[in-house]
């Protein structure tokens, strides 16, 4: 009871830190910020970011974190568009439906591919995940830029800038692909055994190990995952930008980090809320509108972020600590 008394609680902190931010910049700059383009331009921002936040959250929730993720995601969105292009120039009357498969499936399996690689490095061979995805990030660059030359692949058919760039009614074709995405990674964690064992693997490594679960194996499912969601923002990268290129969304790294961390998700892993990520994700993209419209530059935002971070890691060191302080004085004062 009193743990689902903490959930709900936890909820509703997240949705109101959204509604304070939302209001503030509202009040602040209403005429821009409440205009019905602002609030369409932010629902079209959030798909590709918030799948990748939510691939760092599933490798989070292990304590450990994927650095590769844009790296991961930039090179599935180059392998895609590359067999996408070899079939189109094979089979010039191919369907609609055919060009939507292949660029699915190609972005997918790739995505998948390297973040099995992540987790091969990490649960087979020991290596530190910040160490072993810090160096899978710079391969994945390199094995995208030899492939690539440096050089931007364009060029696809509509029914690919179809994706990131139309809507139903007024709301994106991408935002509700990231809402089908959110939910069923909510169900994979919650409902499912490989997220039960995630949550316990991130808890108490030791523990796990003695109740007889294979922590490699989890190991190995969870950043097969984050690839997953990794291959899944390719395809909407690759539709906004009709292109791909070694170096796109750089900046998501830190948002993606940020976004999971000010979510609840704790950087040692075990305890994170899909919902609750959605209004950090919501909350970090109110501010990035803000910012934009109020006219702050791409280095004035970085510091900001970053400093956010820092304060927010803070509170999840601090905080523990603090609450422990106080439950021991209490038991001191009783004792005496």
């Amino acid at each position: 009871m009193k743990q689902h008394n903490r959930s709900v609680s936890r909820v509703v902190y997240y949705i109101l830190m959204f509604v304070i931010v939302f209001a503030l910049f509202s009040l602040t700059i209403p005429g821009q910020f409440l205009s019905r383009f602002n609030l369409q331009s932010m629902a079209f921002q959030v798909p590709e970011f918030g799948i990748l936040a939510l691939g760092m959250m599933v490798a989070m929730l292990t304590a450990g974190i994927d650095l590769s993720i844009i790296a991961n995601a930039n090179l599935a969105g180059i392998m895609s568009a590359i067999c996408l292009l070899k079939v189109t120039e094979l089979y010039p009357n191919v369907g609609s439906l055919a060009i939507i498969l292949v660029t699915v499936v190609v972005a997918v399996i790739s995505g998948t591919i390297g973040g099995l690689f992540n987790g091969f490095l990490i649960s087979v061979l020991g290596i530190l995940p910040i160490l072993a995805t810090l160096g899978t990030m710079k391969l994945f660059e390199g094995l995208a830029t030899v492939v690539t030359r440096g050089r931007p692949i364009t060029g696809f058919p509509v029914e690919i800038q179809y994706i990131a760039n139309e809507t139903i009614g007024v709301v994106p074709v991408s935002f509700v692909i990231f809402l089908i995405v959110l939910v069923m990674v909510a169900l994979f964690l919650k409902k499912t055994p490989l997220g039960f064992k995630i949550y316990m693997l991130g808890s108490n490594e030791e523990a796990a190990r003695y109740s007889r679960l294979n922590n490699r194996a989890i190991l190995l499912r969870a950043y097969a995952v984050s690839g997953l969601m990794a291959g899944i923002a390719s395809i909407i990268m690759m539709s906004r930008f009709n292109s791909v290129k070694v170096g796109y969304g750089n900046s998501y790294l830190l948002q993606a980090v940020l976004v999971v961390i000010l979510g609840g998700t704790n950087p040692d892993g075990g305890e994170g809320d899909v919902f609750n990520a959605l209004f950090a994700i919501l909350t970090l993209q109110c501010i990035a509108s803000g910012f934009n419209i109020l006219g702050f530059t791409d280095y004035m935002r970085n510091v900001i972020y970053g400093s956010m971070l820092i304060i927010v890691l803070m509170f999840t060191i601090m905080v523990p600590r603090i609450r422990e302080m106080v439950k021991r004085k209490k038991e001191t004062v009783s004792i005496s």
